[in-house]
This record gives structure tokens, sequence and C-alpha cells, in this order.
């Protein structure tokens, strides 16, 4: 009976011991969730052009993901806007900067999309905001960037779907985004 006792005893322990490294394992990291932005070294040039354009129908066979940065509507002198770089599945879509918008096109299934405000110098500094959804063929997709401020310095970025009618209004008075890598 000694014998039965100190194996159940030894595998309890043994048990114990493991169990947080199995857990460990499905533990999600701030890493896991950074990965649907690009590399963090990457900046952009962004420009935008002027109101009142078509909507891009999705590619055939392919969804529309529309990524809009609503900034705050209090900067009426339109100074200090930031530029939001935009990823999807770890590569950088583009970037906005201020109150504009940028569109692309995705294959159908699981993405994870990204926001990423760079404020000051170095990598600690990135500000993110993370979006898992699914997309399907031919249909359109909006988000809503913003940032959310707190007392004193804290700020906090959001990533948020939006219906059609609320991205509508946003698309009629926002400028698009076009944007490139800065060299």
């Amino acid at each position: 009976m000694d014998g039965i006792l100190m194996k159940w005893i030894c595998g309890f322990f043994v048990c114990l011991v493991l169990a947080p490294f199995a857990a460990a394992q499905n533990a999600p990291t701030v890493k896991q969730a950074e990965s649907a932005c690009g590399p963090f070294d990457v900046n952009f040039d962004v420009k935008t052009e002027g109101h009142q354009h078509l909507l891009a129908p999705a590619e055939a066979g392919k969804a529309q993901i529309y990524v809009i940065e609503d900034w705050d509507w209090r900067d009426r002198g339109r100074i200090n806007r930031p530029t939001v770089r935009v990823g999807m599945d770890g590569k950088w879509m583009g970037a906005d900067q201020g109150d504009s918008f940028q569109f692309f096109s995705a294959v159908p299934g699981r993405h994870h999309l990204c926001v990423s405000w760079k404020q000051g110098m170095g990598e600690t500094n990135n500000m993110i905001a993370v979006y898992g959804f699914n997309a399907e063929s031919d249909q359109t997709y909006y988000f809503r960037a913003t940032m959310a401020r707190g007392n004193s310095l804290s700020h906090a970025m959001i990533l948020e779907p939006l219906n059609i009618d609320e991205a509508q209004l946003l698309l009629a008075s926002y400028p698009l985004a076009h944007s490139t890598i800065k060299k």
C-alpha cells in the first residue's frame, strides 16, 4: 500500500510542478497581439487628397477594409495630428494622419488589424490597438482609429468597427490618405 500511495503523491507533485508550464504555453502575450502590426521601426510620409471621392468597391472575391482615423474634434487648428500606422497580419498597409482614411483589400478569412501611434522616440513609445475579424468575400468593413485621452498625459489608442451609416458620415467629411514609407 505504501508503494501505491508514494506513486500517487509523486504523480501529484509532478502535475503540480508542470501545470504552470503547460498553462503558460497558452497564455497570451503582448508580442502575440503586436504581431498584427508591422515592424515598429517603419515610419510613413502621409499626404491627403480632397473630400468628395467615390467609395471603392471590393475586388472580386476579396473584402474591402476601410480604416478611418477620427482625431480629437477639439483640435480645430489641425496641429499635432498624429500619423497612425495601419497594419494587418504583420504587415503595414499604410498610414493616416489626423482626420483621414485609407482602404485596402483582403482575402476572405481571419485577419488581425492593428493601428499604432508612435509618440516620441523609441519602440516602447508605441501605442497600439488591435482587432481580429473574419472577412468575407465581396464585403466591406469599416473601422475607426481614435485616441482616448485620460487625465494628464495618459492616452490610449482605440480601434473599433463601425456600422455603414457612421462610416459614410465620416468618409464624407474626411480626405483620403496616401502614404509612403520614409526612406
